[in-house]
């Protein structure tokens, strides 16, 4: 089993509170991923009007306000992007690499631009496409049941939705090579908590991938 890149998916689970974010950047850095994501999005384009989601969409200035907190820290930030625009701000801002979300992988205006920056990629599917691949069930939270080994297998690593970190243990032990697990500040505090990894997951899953 060799090492496998663990990120902390924050996504949402800043509800919109710059300092939570932080917070959860450094606890990300202290207890060993290897990078931290978020996700830029147009929360009326993304969501309609559905008014049972909150609304934490990061602004330019916040998303390079994490992204230099991230550099202060020594600890990778990116982003998954929903549209080109959020492209353009990450240009910008200076990202090392990108992420497509599952729904948005088919989506050749995005991917394309994503591609014209030369930067690593990371897609979401349930089967290979380009990039490295991980592994996803667009369930939230997955069931475990559902997850096909051999599919994930065939990809190059895992984004993991169910509760727990049982999933992405036994990803690892398959040897995933990048895992992506949203983390919250525990499993009531945030749009995802049900389904992320608290701190304490992080600190277990990091020291069993090494």
């Amino acid at each position: 089993m060799g090492k496998s890149k663990i990120i902390a998916e924050i996504g949402q689970n800043h509800c919109g509170n710059m300092q939570l974010a932080k917070i959860l950047i450094g606890l990300a850095r202290l207890y060993g991923a290897d990078l931290v994501k978020f996700q830029l999005y147009d929360h009326k384009k993304l969501y309609g009007n559905n008014g049972g989601i909150p609304n934490v969409e990061l602004s330019y200035e916040q998303a390079k306000e994490l992204f230099e907190y991230g550099k202060m820290l020594d600890i990778e930030v990116f982003f998954s992007v929903f549209d080109t625009e959020h492209i353009r701000w990450c240009e910008e801002i200076g990202v090392k690499r990108y992420k497509i979300p599952h729904k948005w992988r088919g989506d050749k205006e995005l991917v394309e631009a994503v591609r014209a920056t030369k930067k690593p990629v990371i897609v979401s599917s349930y089967k290979p496409e380009f990039g490295d691949t991980l592994y996803c069930i667009p369930e939230y939270p997955a069931s475990i049941e559902d997850i096909d080994w051999s599919q994930m297998e065939a990809c190059n690593g895992f984004s993991d939705h169910t509760i727990g970190i049982g999933a992405v243990k036994e990803a690892i032990r398959r040897g995933s090579r990048i895992i992506e697990k949203h983390f919250a500040i525990n499993h009531e505090t945030g749009v995802d908590a049900e389904w992320s990894m608290n701190p304490k997951e992080l600190k277990d899953l990091v020291r069993f991938a090494r």
